[in-house]
């Protein structure tokens, strides 16, 4: 029992220290507490609906933290209603916009982002000339652990994306894409 109140008290202190103290996201909108420490950073927006970042039991949640960032001030990142994101996750809008739909259920270690954040040619790599696409997971989404999401997908309703994919390309609605990159592996009925 002292052990679970260590364990409580632990991370109220992370948590804490995470989102109150080291996070710089002047624009910040969480309509829910929560409390698995995660550090919200940039100059654009965040917007957290009722959603639950962290999940206990479940690994990691003790020795990691979450990572969301709205890097420039045109980046938004949304996450909408009832989805439920698990331990240590990266998401990160460069200058679009990333957009989590409702009732989604998504595993550890995710990774999302709308960016490469650098040039492929020589000239462009560190001189900001690279382009940045929005990502969007629409609603009730299953997605499994150790996942990447790049930038330009769409994920459409109602699908499954397995563990351990990397998505490249867009994902229609009622399909499950697995592997690296992510391919078909079935159609789901739309009921």
């Amino acid at each position: 029992d002292s052990l679970m109140t260590f364990r409580k008290t632990y991370n109220k202190i992370r948590y804490f220290i995470y989102k109150r103290l080291l996070s710089d996201c002047d624009h910040l909108i969480i309509k829910k507490e929560y409390h698995y420490p995660t550090l919200f950073s940039g100059k654009g927006k965040i917007h957290i609906e009722m959603a639950q970042l962290g999940v206990t039991p479940s690994p990691y949640f003790y020795n990691t933290v979450g990572y969301i960032e709205a890097r420039n001030s045109s980046a938004l990142v949304t996450i909408k209603d009832h989805t439920i994101i698990n331990n240590n996750f990266v998401i990160i809008a460069d200058k679009t916009s990333i957009t989590i739909g409702e009732h989604c259920l998504i595993g550890p270690n995710l990774f999302i982002t709308d960016s490469d954040f650098h040039g492929v040619e020589i000239k462009d790599r560190s001189n900001g000339n690279y382009q940045c696409l929005p990502v969007s997971i629409e609603n009730h989404v299953f997605i499994g652990e150790n996942v990447r999401i790049l930038k330009g997908v769409t994920i459409g309703e109602g699908s499954v994306i397995g563990n351990s994919s990397v998505v490249t390309k867009s994902v229609p609605p009622h399909s499950i894409y697995a592997g690296n990159p992510a391919k078909l592996l079935k159609k789901l009925s739309s009921d």
